[in-house]
């Protein structure tokens, strides 16, 4: 009798082992989609409240996701992809500093396993299209070398909108020009030479994928973006797909400049739609996340300077001050509990990882060596607290600047010699609002735009939630008054970023055991900073040695 109860027992407990196990395997892992534009500005999208260039699929998923207010970035776009791909600080492997150029052999180190690597490990088909930007020397440096099963894009920082080429002013005066799109998988690197606007390239790749994978396999797509970078002609750095609409669509910007820049950011608008429709279209939406983030604010001047605005925020690309390094930002997803918010908590690029590896149900404790941390919970929940209350924003030892965030307060250090560059108050760019369009009514064209209808069975965004989002939208704004002149700030400049996002006032000189508090942060920084790789540009890697394109050249 004993032990036929004991074999019931053992019985009973396999079935409910068995049954344990298959629901687990129902469990499905959230498809991860994550779009990264080039140089968008703070005030270039129409959900922060400017009226001038409506991106009303991106404020869909902003309505109905969270918009991530106090969102980190580096300052220019190597070290962001950097931060984004490893969770670390560049500053610890060396890919701080100036941008890549093409030719230059540097890169994120082989030995730092990257977020596709991660992901694939919990059964992710992973891919990217678009901008790598993060090193290409060696074979074994390529993306798809590097965790992503396939890619498609281009390696270096810029291609030409159309013609799909990068050039390079080598010491001696000669000019290299060459192909740099490439469709990739971990076994063969393959030139292509495909026409077309790179954005709607990069889309129908992202759209190919997404049908390719349907529900079966969790997905994680990185979309890369070139839009809203300039091109490589200083005098006319925009390319849009169709002049002729564009004039038409956005005829009442009356700066021929800032009105191209809106044809680029409508096309990246409406890569977000297509996307999305896709997504729906795949029954893949119901259990997707998917980010939005620029890389870093806009160059509202200078080399590839192309009238993107940072408005109100101090500062542009290249720049510590809040409109270099607080970028755009949004998550939506259907499994976040409290969507529809602004969320002021603090965050930085380099906590995708963890999170993002978090939600896919890894154990973001077992990623070590990282400065991420996991945000998951607080972006899910909004009464669950961020861990965050610091952020390193960089420390570039090329150009003499650093800086740091401690709670509300900003320290960064400005050399003289960069002060009057990066201080200057005329860097905000348009305030969005001296070109108003009267037929265009944001919040409703969110609603029936290809996002706002593709989610609208998931949420509850319809024609009584507008002025939801309208409230939404005001609190996602920035609101301080400009100074008609900013006081010198070389060497140190402390800030307190709750009273003052546009840092007007510095406060170095007054809240000195404040001040002594960040330095000391930035002191123990500085000790764990990796010297950036020679910068030297290697005759090997012109394209005139691969047929025209830009290609991998060294063994390791």
């Amino acid at each position: 009798m004993k032990t036929q109860k004991f074999i019931s027992v053992v019985l009973w407990l396999a079935l409910v082992s068995l049954c344990l196990k298959s629901t687990a395997a129902n469990v499905k892992k959230p498809h991860i989609i994550f779009i990264v534009a080039d140089d968008l500005g703070w005030n270039d999208v129409s959900f922060h409240g400017a009226n001038e260039i409506p991106t009303p699929n991106i404020d869909a998923l902003a309505y109905n996701g969270v918009i991530l207010n106090r969102h980190y970035v580096l300052p220019i776009s190597s070290p962001s992809r950097s931060a984004l791909l490893t969770g670390r600080y560049p500053i610890r492997d060396g890919t701080q500093g100036f941008d890549l150029e093409p030719g230059e052999a540097r890169g994120i180190p082989l030995n730092r396993t990257l977020m596709p690597e991660y992901l694939r490990q919990l059964g992710y088909g992973t891919h990217l299209v678009g901008k790598w930007h993060a090193g290409y020397h060696s074979v074994n440096h390529t993306p798809a070398r590097r965790g992503f099963d396939s890619f498609y894009g281009f390696y270096n920082k810029l291609i030409g909108y159309f013609d799909h080429t990068i050039k390079l002013l080598s010491e001696d005066g000669q000019v290299h020009i060459g192909n740099d799109l490439h469709r990739d998988t971990p076994e063969a690197l393959k030139v292509v030479h495909d026409k077309g606007y790179i954005t709607d390239l990069i889309t129908n790749e992202a759209i190919m994928i997404i049908n390719n994978n349907g529900n079966e396999k969790p997905l994680f797509l990185e979309i890369s973006h070139l839009a809203s970078h300039g091109n490589q002609n200083v005098l006319d750095p925009l390319e849009v797909p169709d002049m002729q609409e564009t004039n038409a669509t956005f005829s009442y910007i009356s700066d021929l400049k800032r009105r191209k820049y809106a044809g680029v950011v409508k096309s990246l608008d409406d890569s977000v739609g297509r996307v999305v429709t896709a997504l729906s279209k795949a029954k893949m939406l119901e259990n997707s996340i998917i980010v939005f983030i620029s890389d870093n604010g806009a160059p509202t001047t200078g080399m590839y300077g192309t009238s993107g605005s940072n408005y109100p925020l101090r500062g542009m690309k290249n720049s510590l001050f809040e409109g270099g390094v607080r970028g755009v930002a949004c998550i939506f997803s259907p499994l976040i509990k409290s969507a529809g918010r602004v969320s002021m908590k603090k965050m930085h690029i380099v906590d995708w990882l963890p999170t993002l590896y978090a939600a896919a149900g890894g154990n973001a404790n077992n990623l070590n060596d990282i400065d991420g941390l996991n945000q998951w919970p607080s972006i899910v929940d909004e009464d669950v607290k961020s861990l965050r209350n610091h952020i390193l924003l960089d420390i570039n030892l090329a150009l003499d600047i650093e800086g740091i965030i401690l709670e509300n307060y900003k320290l960064i250090r400005v050399q003289p010699h960069t002060s009057n560059k990066l201080l200057s108050n005329e860097y905000y760019g348009s305030n969005g609002n001296s070109s108003f369009n009267p037929h265009y009514n944001i919040l409703e064209s969110a609603l029936s735009s290809p996002t706002g209808l593709a989610i609208s069975h998931l949420t509850e965004f319809n024609s009584t939630s507008v002025t939801k989002a309208d409230n939404v939208r005001k609190r996602s704004e920035v609101r301080c008054s400009q100074p008609k002149t900013f006081a010198d700030c070389s060497n140190y400049c402390l800030f307190n970023l709750e009273n003052d996002p546009c840092e007007t006032n510095d406060l170095a000189k007054h809240s000195i055991r404040i001040r002594n508090v960040l330095i000391g942060f930035l002191y123990n920084y500085r000790k764990l900073t990796v010297q950036p790789a020679s910068d030297v540009i290697d005759s090997r890697s012109f394209p005139e040695n691969f047929h025209g394109t830009w290609m991998p050249w060294k063994n390791v």
